[in-house]
């Protein structure tokens, strides 16, 4: 059966294509996310604005995109389809996945522009493997005291994310570690397919960096995320 695996990406790209940060910016200030700030389409352009109360509900609309399209390919859409292998219906859950963090880094209704797909990440990861949600966030601290470039501590939490499944899957083929959560190899497709992303997507940043467009954090401080 070829058409679940083109079927899944398909569906996450179209879930994580959604304009969230577009559409509230619209409706609440009438103006363009993509032309202020940062000209992205995300949560940290719409603090930007249209202030925080509306980044939250931003930011919970991009978690439910990588959440829900992975949940209805994983449990709804291919759940009665029997593989060989039954890891491969958690291959489906990952490229769907990958497809939404691809397809928030790139919208299509947005002329190919977005953010850089971290609320998306974390909706797929509660399907996937929840786990994952905490080791990013607890990486991301770390990077940001360390590099104190929001966007590259962003892409090494992540890269993190997919070393630690990674380790978990190894050592699981020698122990009593079971299946969903860190026993199949599709969790490692997931998490190094969105790193090799976001490093593409992070690109322009940076060049940025090295133009000294874009500054390093001054200590760690909430205010900067802004910037």
């Amino acid at each position: 059966m070829i058409y679940p695996y083109i079927l899944a990406p398909i569906i996450g790209f179209f879930f994580g294509s959604l304009p969230f940060a577009w559409i509230i910016v619209k409706l609440v200030t009438g103006k363009d996310v993509r032309d202020e700030g940062s000209g992205s389409v995300s949560t940290r352009n719409t603090v930007r604005t249209a202030g925080y109360s509306w980044a939250i509900l931003t930011a919970s609309l991009d978690i439910s995109k990588g959440f829900l399209g992975t949940f209805l390919v994983r449990y709804i859409f291919f759940s009665s389809l029997t593989f060989t292998d039954p890891a491969h219906l958690d291959l489906l859950a990952a490229l769907c996945g990958i497809a939404a963090f691809a397809g928030h880094c790139w919208m299509p209704w947005m002329k190919f522009k977005g953010g850089k797909g971290f609320a998306v990440l974390s909706g797929a990861m509660i399907v996937i493997n929840p786990w994952g949600i905490l080791v990013w966030w607890v990486s991301l601290l770390i990077w940001l005291i360390i590099i104190r470039y929001s966007g590259i501590a962003g892409t090494m939490a992540t890269a993190s994310v997919a070393v630690t499944y990674t380790i978990f899957y190894l050592v699981g083929q020698f122990s009593v570690l079971d299946g969903t959560y860190w026993n199949t190899w599709p969790i490692m497709v997931f998490s190094w397919g969105c790193t090799l992303l976001i490093i593409i997507r992070m690109i322009p940043d940076f060049i940025g960096i090295k133009n000294g467009e874009i500054k390093r954090w001054k200590g760690i401080k909430v205010a900067q995320w802004m910037r």
